[in-house]
């Protein structure tokens, strides 16, 4: 917690108080992990001191086709290599979450947002599986999300847990540059999973979970994470 708020202090006073508004911030996440709730508060935010970008914000699949002239707000579920091009003006917040609650909140989307969403979400994600293998193996990559993400070092990246986004809302607005507000907290939704399948995914992801929640559950990103998120499998 110290040591994130100490980076993050160091971040701030690198953005030059007339040009808070001059960077790139992208939001990300390991999908279904509070990224769309945080984009949409930095939205709100922004649109109070500078609604210009607001106007081009936007989810964005691919990090590297991104057109993406300062001020700019996006969201993805990509991975961060492609920010290695990008201006060091660049900030990144990386969202995340139980791989395990959002897997079994992708198999309970399908019902509500139907197989359109699904085959979109999973080419966001770029799956290396389809939705029958959701439970069978980490198909959506989150594993792999965590494990890039937490130690990306080309631009700052500022990683919060889904749980801790309402208790750092000050840290990431001095990251970000853009007053963040989170909307009041909501009980998660009791999700109709068929027994076997929440078995299966407790044994799949399970061993996942364990190694995530032993990292910080808001953390800037570093090297000093590797060792433990190169145990995350690939």
């Amino acid at each position: 917690m110290r040591s994130a708020q100490k980076k993050v202090a160091l971040v701030r006073s690198q953005i030059q108080p007339e040009r808070r508004l001059r960077h790139r911030v992208i939001v990300a996440s390991n999908g279904r992990a509070g990224s769309t709730l945080t984009y949409s508060a930095l939205m709100e935010g922004l649109n109070k001191t500078d609604p210009r970008p607001v106007k081009r914000a936007r989810f964005v699949p691919r990090l590297a086709h991104a057109e993406h002239s300062a001020p700019c707000l996006f969201k993805t579920h990509d991975f961060p290599a492609a920010l290695g091009a990008w201006p060091e003006t660049t900030r990144a917040v990386f969202c995340f979450g139980d791989t395990q609650d959002s897997a079994l909140s992708v198999y309970s989307a399908k019902s509500r947002y139907g197989d359109e969403w699904v085959t979109e979400h999973f080419e966001h994600l770029q799956a290396t599986g389809s939705f029958d293998e959701l439970f069978e193996r980490d198909v959506l990559q989150q594993a792999r999300q965590v494990k890039e993400w937490a130690i990306f070092e080309q631009v700052p990246v500022l990683c919060v847990h889904y749980d801790a986004l309402w208790d750092h809302e000050e840290t990431i607005s001095d990251f970000t540059g853009i007053a963040f507000k989170a909307p009041p907290r909501r009980a998660r939704v009791a999700k109709d999973i068929p027994s076997d399948l929440r078995q299966a995914a407790e044994r799949l992801y399970g061993p996942i979970d364990a190694l995530i929640n032993q990292l910080p559950k808001c953390f800037v990103a570093g090297p000093q994470y590797k060792g433990l998120v190169s145990k995350l499998p690939s």
